[in-house]
Formats: structure tokens, C-alpha cells, sequence
């Protein structure tokens, strides 16, 4: 249960990421190691585009982008100043047609929600285990969801399983959510669980991708 202040600031959240999905935005999350190293040539220090923007964690002039997707990055309080520019503390990356926020480049910080490469893995691991599963999935879970790509990915294959995203992060569950709606998925259910501690029922389906 979010109060007033929150929920106002991942519909926010949510706002942007419609914005980005209707102009056509696009990335695919590369490593950390690529990341900096991209992000070290000469003239990238400073974003040019929105994939700059919201991709390659650049800071970036206030005129980049419109009067609107600003004040949604500040009311979503994923907006940080530095000097005379601003950087988004999350991300947008692309998973087939679907749009996934998470915590910006670098990640350094101890709620920091991750998407990666290991990210695509996990889903094509999923997607394949999807195609070739005998049963139909009634009820499923994504044990430690971070931004829900496993429970989207179950939910959106069995749109009548009951799929259920637990993580101990708070930012995960918000960001889960927020990627939930903007994939327009209803029948996820997000809650906060250390592990299974919280967890209860019986489970046909159990995902986890850990950070390792």
C-alpha cells in the first residue's frame, strides 16, 4: 500500500514511460563494463537523445526534453541535479515490444534494481521453458522480481495464471508495478517477502534470476 506522495509519483513514473513507448523509444541494456566504456568516448559525457537520456545515464540540459517529461522525472523523484544539468536515476530498456524501468548506470547504490544482460537470458530461459511445458501455469511466482521480468513474462504467456512478484526491495515492487501497468498485465500481484518468508499457497511455476 503506497501513500498519496507515492502513488503520485510512480503514476509519474508510469506517464513517462507511456510518453517513451508512444514516441517510439528503444534500448537494449548492455553490461556495466560496455556501459562505461561507451559512455568514456570522446563527446559522450554529455546526452545528445533521449536513449542518451534514459539508456546511457547521461547527464542532460534541461531544453533536451520537453517542459512535461521534467516535471514527471521530478514529481517521480528520479530526477538528480548535476551543476547546470540533470540525470535520471533510472533507466528504460526494451524486452521484445515491452518497456521495463529500472535504477540508472551505475548502480551502485543498496536498492539499486537491475536489468541486464543476464536479464535477456533469464527471459529467454523462460520463454523457452513456457513453449515447451506440458501443463498449462495456474499459479506462478518470481521469487526476488527486481524490475519483473520473469512475472511479466508468465503473466503476459498465461494471461488466466495467478503470477505473484515478491522481492525485499520496496524500489523493486514500485518499479515491478509501474512495469506491470505500462504492459498493461492485470493479473500480477506484488508484494514485499525476505525470500518465502511471507510467501503462501502452492505454486506450479517458481522463477528467480539472484544477482550474482
Amino acid at each position: 500500500m503506497l501513500d498519496s506522495t507515492q502513488a503520485h509519483a510512480d503514476e509519474a513514473l508510469l506517464q513517462l514511460g507511456k510518453r517513451l513507448k508512444a514516441d517510439g523509444y528503444r534500448f537494449i541494456c548492455v553490461t556495466p563494463a560496455t556501459q562505461a566504456r561507451v559512455n568514456a568516448r570522446e563527446g559522450s559525457q554529455r546526452a545528445q537523445t533521449m536513449r542518451d537520456v534514459f539508456g546511457w545515464s547521461r547527464p542532460f540540459a534541461s531544453q533536451l526534453i520537453s517542459a512535461d517529461e521534467l516535471e514527471q522525472l521530478r514529481v517521480a523523484g528520479v530526477l538528480d541535479a548535476q551543476g547546470a544539468l540533470w540525470r535520471s536515476t533510472v533507466r528504460w530498456s526494451s524486452l521484445d515490444e515491452m518497456l521495463l524501468v529500472h535504477s540508472a548506470w551505475p548502480t551502485d547504490s543498496h536498492d539499486a534494481v537491475f536489468f541486464g544482460p543476464d536479464s535477456y537470458r533469464f527471459a529467454q530461459c523462460i520463454q523457452d521453458h513456457l513453449r515447451s511445458r506440458p501443463e498449462p501455469v495456474q499459479h506462478a511466482l518470481d521469487m526476488g522480481c527486481g524490475s519483473g521480468v520473469g512475472a511479466l513474462l508468465i503473466a503476459r504467456a498465461a494471461p488466466h495464471a495467478q503470477v505473484s512478484a515478491v522481492d525485499i526491495n520496496p524500489k523493486a515492487l514500485r518499479y515491478t508495478a509501474v512495469n506491470a501497468a505500462l504492459a498493461g498485465v492485470s493479473n500480477i500481484t506484488v508484494s514485499r517477502s525476505d525470500l518465502f518468508d511471507e510467501v503462501t499457497g502452492l505454486f506450479d511455476l517458481i522463477v528467480a534470476n539472484p544477482p550474482y
